[in-house]
């Protein structure tokens, strides 16, 4: 086992998001039963195209490259599941804040861009599960014990000394948890990395940072000596950021053949692979 690599779902969270699994099945099957044809299925079908909107200005999920070629996480994932579909992938570039109204205007199939669930939106979009979490991480030293759990109950946190970048979303965590928990100690870092550095050096016993910084310290320019010190010892599930596929509120089939093809990835294993290509071996597990 990677001494940095630490499965985070306890199995109380797999109950809950089986249970949550269950309740999306249930709301599709509801669906279909209730709903006129999936227009952008059957165009898909037709086509053998899935075309894909995403904002390509924020690498590594989506950029372009020099030839004006779209690249990332999430350029790939979605070519995966096209295959997976036996069509097509391609893709249109365009600003974040007019992804959904693609969807709407039938202009785009669906919506891959490092997207997070708007309620407000459940009107004209639909949802697949998550297929990466970019919420925040407790970093360890590797030889540290703590549970999901633990974390959780706010137990192991009890006097510790937690390092996060000053004004991230760690660092609103810390302070909250200074209400909650007794004995608990912040340390204001400069950025992420240095957040890390100080568990590494031994003048914190964690750090809250946000996953994708964190899968790219661990994978980085750091000395192999040092590198194996630190762990991914749990997530923090109030501070979830889920990025999911978005399809049109009508497209009850796509959202059922995408949901299907996420976790058919996710237990073949591709998923976890395309999370390594990108992000190093950290974040094969989410």
């Amino acid at each position: 086992l990677n001494p940095f690599h630490a499965k985070r779902l306890t199995k109380y969270r797999w109950l809950i998001l089986g249970a949550i699994a269950i309740a999306a099945t249930a709301v599709s099957a509801w669906l279909l039963l209730n709903s006129s044809k999936d227009e952008a299925w059957e165009r898909i079908q037709q086509r053998g195209v899935i075309t894909f909107a995403t904002d390509p200005t924020y690498p590594p999920f989506e950029a372009l490259d020099v030839n004006g070629d779209f690249f990332g996480f999430d350029i790939d994932l979605a070519r995966a599941i096209a295959e997976r579909l036996g069509v097509t992938a391609e893709f249109e570039a365009v600003s974040y804040d007019g992804l959904i109204g693609t969807l709407v205007t039938q202009r785009d199939d669906a919506v891959i861009s490092a997207w997070v669930i708007q309620p407000e939106r459940g009107k004209e979009a639909s949802f697949t599960p998550s297929y990466f979490n970019a919420g925040v991480l407790l970093i360890t030293r590797s030889d540290v014990d703590v549970t999901q759990d633990d974390i959780l109950r706010y137990k192991w946190q009890a006097g510790k000394t937690l390092a996060a970048e000053y004004g991230s979303t760690g660092d609103a965590l810390i302070r909250k948890w200074l209400r909650l928990v007794a004995g608990l100690k912040p340390v204001s870092s400069t950025d992420a990395a240095a957040a890390m550095q100080a568990v590494e050096d031994g003048s914190a016993d964690g750090a809250l940072v946000d996953a994708v910084a964190a899968y790219d310290y661990l994978r980085g320019d750091v000395p192999a000596e040092r590198l194996y010190k630190l762990k991914v010892a749990g997530s923090i599930p109030e501070s979830d950021a889920p990025y999911v596929i978005a399809v049109s509120a009508k497209s009850t089939v796509l959202l059922r053949e995408l949901t299907r093809a996420l976790y058919e990835m996710e237990a073949d294993g591709r998923l976890g692979e395309l999370r390594v290509k990108w992000f190093g071996e950290a974040a094969r597990e989410q």
